[in-house]
């Protein structure tokens, strides 16, 4: 989804600044955008939680799949399928990067789309039988935890808006209210929108700057919100692209994922014309089994002729004189 360039100010004004505020109670809240250091500390306290609980006699993950195996209510099969639908996934998306048309690229995605519904089926049925463990259990206070680590009284970030013992006091429906403010402002933060924001022509200023992130910021890396870290990095990768890539259409120098595909595409394009039939210094390429959409995306400055769509009115062959044609030599 795509905003007017006020809103999208508004977002890298966050991100700059390194907090959000919201209302809680008729108050203003400071959410702090963390950074490395911050997760590590949440790591801590799940480590710390999921030793209470194994202390307290839950089972670990690996002792529940254990028991679950023996009993023949899961098998280790299903595991080894995951993994291996995993890295299924991974090839998949490698092989779709070098595909040099859109139609090529979209029959992979949903290749990959079927793969990942699968994948998460799997998943959800193991879960589902493994019930509460040990590691779920510290993933949930944790997280609890993470809430409360990011809630502070003002803009500087040094003081919690609760301290442990208040927040153990809050309510339930408290809890869970504050956990949608910060959610929501997740959300907002997405790297979708942090991506948009940076193909603002308002940051269009910034780009070249992107390439030092430190002196950008004027701190240390360690010191940057993961959001910050994410702005400078897609404001490097967008700079190089406007840079070294040519004749990017007007329609998609805003959009991201179409600017980097394009991009892709392009760096792919030499490899991949001897394999798709398309050479460069032609002045007519012919795709078989191309798509109106594939044609227009090859054919740019020249032309690019269907040879399924040229058979058709041909009654089914084409003799070599009419290759000769449609590949731009008139006899």
């Amino acid at each position: 989804m795509s905003y007017n360039d006020e809103y999208y100010i508004s977002l890298i004004g966050e991100v700059f600044d390194g907090y959000s505020v919201e209302t809680f109670n008729g108050k203003d809240v400071f959410i702090k955008h963390l950074n490395i250091r911050d997760q590590r500390y949440i790591h801590k306290y799940y480590e710390k939680y999921k030793n209470q609980a194994l202390a307290k006699g839950i089972e670990s993950e690996e002792e529940v799949l254990k028991r679950l195996v023996e009993d023949d209510l899961w098998s280790e099969d299903d595991d080894i399928k995951v993994a291996n639908l995993e890295f299924e996934v991974e090839n998949l998306k490698k092989t779709r990067e070098l595909a040099f048309l859109p139609s090529k690229k979209e029959a992979f995605q949903k290749t990959i789309d079927e793969k990942l519904t699968e994948i998460f089926s799997i998943k959800q049925k193991r879960s589902e039988m493994v019930g509460i463990t040990a590691e779920a259990y510290g993933t949930s206070r944790s997280g609890d935890e993470m809430l409360r680590f990011s809630l502070f009284k003002d803009e500087s970030c040094e003081e919690h808006l609760y301290s442990e013992d208040d927040f153990s006091e809050l309510e339930i429906y408290e809890v869970s209210q504050l956990g949608t403010i910060v959610l929501n402002c997740s959300r907002r933060l997405s790297e979708d929108s942090i991506k948009r924001s940076v193909l603002r022509p308002f940051f269009s200023m910034y780009l070249s700057n992107c390439d030092n992130i430190s002196d950008f910021y004027g701190k240390p890396i360690i010191e940057l919100s993961i959001h910050q870290l994410k702005v400078a990095i897609y404001g490097k990768i967008f700079n190089s692209i406007f840079q070294y890539v040519d004749n990017i259409p007007d329609n998609i120098r805003d959009d991201p994922d179409k600017l980097m595909a394009y991009s892709d595409s392009q760096r792919n394009q030499g490899s991949n014309s001897s394999r798709s039939g398309v050479k460069s210094d032609s002045d007519a390429s012919a795709i078989f089994g191309a798509t109106k959409e594939d044609l227009q995306h090859v054919a740019k400055d020249g032309k690019a002729i269907s040879l399924s769509e040229e058979m058709k009115k041909a009654g089914g062959k084409l003799d070599m004189k009419q290759m000769m044609k449609l590949a731009g030599h008139e006899s």
